[in-house]
């Protein structure tokens, strides 16, 4: 906490607790991970989002499904006509 509080540096904290630099790096680098993992984690997001935005998610949601679904037919009419389908990238008008 001295480091990021007082901002004192490895260097002094290691004199000042007579422990290696490289120790307090790794310990005060280990927390701090830690914290950032825990801030990014947000709790019952849906339950405080307005009423627009939980609209606009479930919208997405469903055209998510959709381009999965259609993938998968495009997919299902390749196997089945034995001719691919999807337009290959790079290919030129005859």
């Amino acid at each position: 906490m001295d480091h990021q509080v007082n901002g004192l540096s490895y260097r002094t904290l290691g004199k000042k607790y007579g422990v290696p630099i490289s120790t307090l790096h790794d310990m005060i680098n280990k927390k701090q991970r830690k914290y950032i993992k825990q801030e990014q984690v947000p709790a019952a997001v849906d339950e405080t989002l307005p009423d627009d935005v939980k609209i606009l998610k479930e919208e997405l949601r469903k055209a998510k499904l959709k381009i999965e679904l259609q993938d998968l037919m495009i997919d299902i009419a390749s196997k089945e006509l034995g001719v691919d389908i999807r337009k290959k990238s790079g290919t030129r008008r005859s």
